[in-house]
């Protein structure tokens, strides 16, 4: 596994985490991005990030 791939799978399961703690912080909505996230190729996560604000 190359750097660029352990970078997202890195960034993959932060994303996950704040998912989760969203989701048990009160906002179940949240969880709907989860599958999302999941089946991410690299730039679709990036993207998602962005959104999430990192």
């Amino acid at each position: 596994m190359g750097k660029n791939d352990r970078d997202t799978e890195e960034l993959r399961s932060k994303l996950l985490s704040e998912v989760y703690a969203g989701t048990v912080a009160g906002m179940p909505a949240m969880i709907l991005d989860e599958s999302r996230i999941r089946n991410a190729d690299e730039e679709e996560l990036k993207q998602i990030a962005r959104e999430y604000g990192y």
